[in-house]
């Protein structure tokens, strides 16, 4: 079955879902018949504008329903869809775009205004979306009338608006994609930490499909009367393969949030009933502090579902003592994934999990190896690396995918994640951190996050972050950046947090000097962003 395009995989169960939701947008919702007819009608206008298979289209858009009929209609016609964070600096889309020779560029009006100019005057092709591309006469008045910003510098004449791709005449178009073919690049860090472009397939999105759906408590069964959280973005593996792909090629509701806001997100999972929520530790630790994170209705979450980095154990308390306290049952299991292997690797569910592991992998097997490429036995720490059906095709460079990253072993190609950890006899991986955030202290290698684990566990801390800084007399030694729960007590947590690291930390591990914080500084996939402590 995920031998096939996205589109056909997404297609599959259409009959028993066309009248179904598909996604609710502001105060609007949209069945899947709705959603068809605009990814035919814009799959019509690709091809009219030249887009043929093979090339590639950048998609640079925020959780908005145009991110999706254009994603999808791209995959339709064997396109390959270019993902683009909305907010990247107009040189940085400029390099990804001739990067990819994309044919043209979708973008949000509110964004794009920005650099709308200089997108012109290079001799791109730009298609702009709108949040109220999906309103009425009425709605839409209301929208501009009173919405913060308009646009100012786009110009009509030199750009193409999404309405008119919304309305294009449908043409018979057969989906030309097979399961081996490129469909989607993403930009990452890269598994050797420089900024990469990964090529992924179509089979490696429907293998995280197929797998994510299998681990839920009821199955495969479509979700046709449940609704799902969008708020992770679809420029994120993470989000495009589990809260979109996954979402709505098995019949979800997909509610879709364009801008991370926790109070944004509680309001919407009380409104629609949410059955499944997926996020980052950061974004679960803003729902579990809200105060309106409570009640009933959270009887109707059932799954809920963390990657993107290390989940601090108190966060995963908070959140399933709220749920249980209300009558809900919802675990929130931890997993692992990267870019690379199409953002979700492996999982804890309630029927397999091992405490402190980030689970086992779906399908597919992972190892730890060592510098010079040796398999470890179980249980020692090395590079994990990891093989399966979402594994990527290469990075592209210079106009072809190469195969930097990726080594075969035992008959099978794996990637290297740049992650420190071990695995199991049983295949459960245990993360000990990014390679590149190994320190050396006094000579001896440490690692930031075991002292970022034992210092979170302290009551009265909420978030910390570990790094290496220089001192005049000792080297590089380690400093923790502290973020205090309300109404702690600085000095008495200081107190604790350094008893506590006397004992469980050895010398080169404990901090050498600690500072508060009111906040620790996220990148733009809401993970901690050292280079800015």
């Amino acid at each position: 079955m995920i031998e096939t395009s996205m589109y056909r995989y997404f297609m599959n169960n259409y009959e028993e879902k066309k009248n179904a939701v598909a996604v609710s947008f502001l105060h609007k919702q949209f069945n899947y018949r709705q959603l068809k007819d605009e990814i035919d009608r814009v799959a019509s206008f690709l091809v009219k504008h030249g887009v043929n298979k093979g090339d590639c289209v950048t998609i640079a858009l925020p959780n908005i329903p145009s991110v999706i009929s254009t994603f999808y209609a791209v995959n339709k016609i064997g396109a390959v869809a270019n993902m683009v964070h909305p907010l990247v600096p107009y040189d940085v889309l400029k390099r990804y775009m001739l990067q990819t020779n994309s044919k043209m560029v979708f973008a949000f009006d509110l964004l794009l205004d920005d650099y709308f100019d200089d997108l012109v005057n290079d001799g791109f092709t730009a298609v702009v979306c709108k949040a109220n591309d999906y309103l009425n006469v009425v709605e839409s008045f209301f929208y501009n009338a009173f919405g913060k910003k308009k646009y100012k510098q786009i110009d009509k004449e030199d750009c193409i608006m999404f309405r008119k791709a919304q309305r294009s005449k449908r043409r018979k178009i057969k989906a030309d994609a097979s399961f081996d073919d490129p469909a989607v690049i993403m930009h990452s860090s890269g598994t050797t930490d420089n900024s990469k472009s990964a090529v992924l397939t179509n089979k490696n999105f429907n293998s995280v499909a197929e797998n994510i759906i299998n681990v839920l408590p009821w199955g495969n069964k479509l979700g046709t009367d449940m609704s799902s959280i969008t708020v992770l973005p679809m420029f994120h593996a993470f989000g495009l393969g589990v809260c979109m792909h996954t979402v709505l090629s098995y019949g979800y509701n997909s509610v879709m949030i364009p801008k991370y806001s926790h109070k944004k997100i509680v309001k919407k999972m009380k409104k629609h009933n949410v059955a499944i929520i997926a996020g980052v530790p950061t974004m679960f630790a803003g729902i579990a502090d809200d105060i309106n994170f409570n009640g009933g209705w959270l009887n109707s979450l059932k799954f809920a579902f963390c990657g993107g980095d290390k989940l601090n154990p108190k966060v995963k308390q908070r959140f399933e003592k709220i749920v249980s306290k209300n009558g809900g049952s919802c675990k929130l299991d931890e997993g692992y994934g990267l870019t690379e292997a199409s953002g979700v690797f492996s999982v804890n569910t309630r029927l397999d999990e091992r405490e402190g592991s980030l689970g086992k992998p779906f399908a597919g097997v992972a190892y730890a190896f060592n510098e010079f490429g040796d398999k470890l036995p179980d249980g020692e720490i090395g590079e994990i690396c990891v093989s399966s059906d979402a594994v990527m095709k290469g990075y592209w460079q210079d106009g072809q995918v190469v195969r930097e990253g990726l080594f075969d072993f035992e008959g099978k190609t794996f990637v290297k994640t740049g992650d420190l950890g071990c695995v199991d006899a049983d295949g459960f991986i245990y993360y000990k951190q990014r390679a590149k955030r190994v320190e050396k202290v006094s000579g001896v290698n440490v690692f930031p996050a075991e002292a970022e684990e034992v210092i979170c566990s302290v009551d009265g801390v909420k978030l910390c972050s570990v790094k290496g800084v220089e001192n005049k007399k000792k080297g590089t030694v380690l400093k923790a950046f502290i973020v205090l729960e309300k109404d702690a007590d600085g000095s008495e947590v200081l107190k604790k947090v350094k008893e506590v690291c006397a004992v469980k930390l050895d010398k080169w591990t404990q901090p050498k000097s600690y500072e508060f914080k009111e906040f620790l500084p996220l990148t733009n996939f809401g993970k901690v962003d050292y280079s800015k402590l």
